[in-house]
């Protein structure tokens, strides 16, 4: 079904290539990827790649939170400087001097940790791609195993369907012939021996079953 899988062995590869053309939606934020294994166990290498997935995610998020944070911090350090020009250049102010060196000193800081932000977060996207690639794949050899069993158990169950609905035809059939039978003969012995006789011979050959 599948012509992205290169190999015909049971575990699947996928032509990653092709997939990476794709928009392949975050599986582990999909409500569909997640419904899958409600009835469906997830294997180890699926928990691997899913856990893999959530920490870059996380990973992502923290550093996008750090970017932000710091941000306002740099924004403040140059407000402060901006409000302390005048009492360094004018009054010449040594407390404000000394102020406007620890922001400049903050700022510098902030600005190298933006780099390193920037870096960290330029390489994330690719491995959340190619975790999240690599999470289908392991998804599908799971997912697509089970569907094969389950093909073979719907063919069992078909055949023993037909099995069942010809017994039951068999046993319906047997059942209003022994019943017409009885019918039959319970009308003979009423019209030969009249209703009185024939309650005793209910009585002495059925009991209380009659």
């Amino acid at each position: 079904m599948f012509n992205i899988f290169k190999s015909k062995h049971s575990k699947k590869k996928f032509d990653k290539s092709v997939l990476r053309m794709n928009n392949i939606s975050i599986l582990i934020l999909d409500e569909r990827w997640n419904a899958l294994f409600k009835n469906t166990e997830k294997t180890e290498e699926i928990k691997t790649n899913e856990n893999a997935l959530k920490e870059l995610l996380k990973e992502e998020a923290r550093l996008n939170t750090e970017h932000k944070k710091i941000s306002v911090e740099k924004k403040k350090h140059l407000d402060m400087i901006i409000k302390l020009t005048p009492e360094v250049f004018e009054k010449n102010d040594e407390q404000a001097r000394l102020q406007m060196t620890k922001c400049e000193k903050e700022i510098k800081k902030i600005n190298e940790r933006f780099v390193k932000i920037e870096e960290e977060l330029e390489g994330i996207p690719d491995k959340i791609r190619e975790t999240n690639l690599d999470l289908l794949e392991s998804t599908v050899n799971t997912v697509y195993f089970k569907m094969r069993n389950n093909q073979r158990r719907l063919k069992e169950l078909e055949t023993l369907i037909e099995e069942t609905k010809k017994n039951l035809e068999q046993y319906i059939d047997e059942k209003g012939k022994l019943s017409e039978n009885d019918t039959d003969i319970y009308t003979y012995f009423h019209d030969l021996i009249g209703a009185s006789e024939l309650e005793k011979l209910d009585k002495e050959h059925f009991g209380d079953d009659t």
